[in-house]
């Protein structure tokens, strides 16, 4: 073992035993630890409430925990009926409804992934204060205390990333509180990180697009296995259509709209579709946003039409009961997903379920397929998609004010808001970036 490896698992060791020192016979062997983060950190601090190190500190606003997902969260958007039952009973007083709307509503300013993110790294910063004994100090915490985590966390080989989103989870905690973060001051926050990355910096590790060949190359097999199928179609259009995985992994069959464009009343579009994305990243006042894809001048490339093949091969159809135009920002109670995960059918075959795929099955399947086109996967993951859908654009010279609406980039929101095109052409600009 290296000698800085052996001085960091030693490092560790002498942390814990900190900890546990601190928490007391009586709770340090509740500890449930995690590694995550180059320091070790407790993941059951709620359960170490009353542990000696909280005794005579106003622990409420240090172990608020947000990760979660609110009721309104996991309505995805069916908040009639979700509204309906918080309403009942209706609070008695005004700092009943305050707190009402602090538990269901305030979260929602950051995603659930995002605030899960952040408590995992300010538990960090909990732990570490119990280890010196410092809980007192940490929220408000002053600079000096943020620059000596800071310096223990380098001396245990924390990266760079990791620590600047330890930061960044410490300036919430105080927002969130409503107190001033230790880092403050207009352009602050990027000198402290210039400051670590001007030592500490590294390339990215390397990821590919996935290129108009590699498109081109799952466009044109025709696999006999229904999850070869699946995942080459899951691919292209995801590539296409400048997609993430966790957006993949929402697609119902309802959000297929064949003919879209139609509605404008201009020829040329039939046998296109736009794909209804319900929410994204960016898109906070769930708007939605509905990429193109045209018809191919190669009919074997042809991804509406193989789109139309998987209802077919898949028995697929939008129910009868869907209430997606309706709710456009829910997902349908009624419909199956686009791609599902697989059931087992008569003698070893499979069928498509009513269970979407995880968005690890989406970046494992793209990695499948692009062993199964040629390419080394070990630059390959689920960002690859979205990365070659836009790499792809920009280099044919789609404009990014186009490129905005199809991918749902936050650039230039404001001016994006005012665009209608009279004329749906120029939406097909992406798709045709492909030259299939």
């Amino acid at each position: 073992m290296a000698p800085s490896r052996r001085h960091e698992e030693a490092h560790h060791t002498a942390f814990r035993s900190s900890v546990i020192n601190r928490l007391g016979a009586g709770f340090g062997n509740l500890a449930k630890w995690s590694l995550s983060s180059g320091m070790p950190f407790l993941t059951n601090l709620a359960d170490l409430s009353d542990a000696p190190p909280f005794e005579g500190i106003d622990s409420s606003a240090i172990l608020l925990n947000l990760s979660k997902p609110t009721t309104l969260e996991q309505a995805h958007g069916h908040w009639t009926p979700a509204m309906a039952n918080l309403a009942q009973p209706a609070p008695r007083s005004v700092q009943g409804l305050i707190a009402a709307f602090n538990q269901h509503v305030w979260p929602s300013r950051s995603m659930p992934s995002t605030r899960s993110k952040h408590w995992d790294n300010w538990a960090v910063v909990v732990t570490w204060a119990i280890a010196w004994g410092l809980l007192q100090h940490i929220l408000p915490m002053p600079t000096d205390i943020l620059k000596a985590i800071t310096w223990e966390l380098l001396c245990m080989g924390t990266p760079r990333s990791v620590i600047t989103a330890i930061w960044a989870s410490i300036q919430n905690r105080h927002r969130v509180a409503g107190m001033h973060p230790p880092i403050h001051g207009f352009g602050e926050f990027s000198a402290w990180t210039r400051c670590l990355s001007s030592l500490l910096g590294r390339p990215s590790a390397l990821r590919f697009p996935i290129h108009r060949t590699l498109v081109a190359t799952l466009l044109r097999l025709r696999p006999t296995s229904l999850r070869d199928n699946r995942d080459r179609l899951m691919v292209a259009l995801a590539t296409i259509c400048c997609l993430r995985v966790s957006e993949v992994a929402l697609l119902q069959i309802c959000d297929v709209w064949f003919d879209f464009h139609t509605g404008y009343g201009i020829p040329g579009f039939r046998g296109t579709a736009a794909i209804h994305v319900g929410r994204r990243k960016n898109d906070v006042e769930r708007k939605g946003h509905h990429p193109a894809i045209g018809r191919a001048i190669d009919p074997a490339l042809d991804l509406v039409f193989q789109l139309l093949g998987w209802f077919r091969l898949n028995n697929l159809a939008v129910s009868p009961l869907c209430t997606k135009l309706a709710q456009t920002a829910a997902q349908c109670p009624h419909c199956a997903p686009l791609f599902s995960r697989l059931a087992n059918g008569i003698g070893g075959s499979h069928t498509a379920s009513m269970r979407p795929l995880s968005t690890q099955m989406i970046g494992d399947g793209l990695r499948r397929m692009m062993t199964i086109c040629g390419a080394d996967t070990k630059h390959f993951s689920g960002i690859s998609a979205r990365k070659g859908g836009l790499t792809t654009a920009i280099t044919a010279g789609v404009t990014e004010e186009i490129l905005f609406l199809q991918s749902g980039h936050g650039q230039a929101r404001a001016a994006r808001n005012y665009i209608h095109l009279q004329d749906p052409a120029r939406l097909f600009d992406t798709f045709r970036a492909f030259g299939l």
